[in-house]
């Protein structure tokens, strides 16, 4: 699903938040497979498969994060970027440590 990249703290696509951790995110819609890709810029880079529109791309980037940190899709919340490909994400009632701890099956963090 995903390819092993490093994610030094500065780079790290997660923040905490009141409400849980806020992970940002770049969206490749129309992609030949789903998964995620890697971290540039301070952001996870999903791909997905769905076209950009009705919200196909935004509810299945929301369904792979929530198989990849082990969660209902219910506690996910698009916060910001609802139109862009840049997206912010409330992981609700996670904290960052959880956050990094489940995303690090996928990507190292250091």
């Amino acid at each position: 699903m995903a390819y092993n990249q490093s994610m030094a703290r500065g780079d790290s696509p997660l923040r905490p938040s009141k409400r849980g951790a806020l992970l940002d995110l770049r969206v490749r819609p129309g992609s030949s497979r789903s998964g995620a890709v890697e971290v540039r810029e301070g952001r996870l880079v999903l791909a997905v498969h769905a076209a950009p529109e009705a919200g196909k791309a935004n509810r299945e980037a929301l369904k792979i994060l929530s198989g990849m940190l082990g969660v209902a899709a219910s506690e996910l919340e698009l916060v910001r970027g609802a139109s862009s490909r840049n997206k912010t994400v409330l992981l609700k009632g996670m904290t960052l440590e959880e956050a990094e701890i489940r995303l690090s099956k996928y990507f190292t963090i250091k």
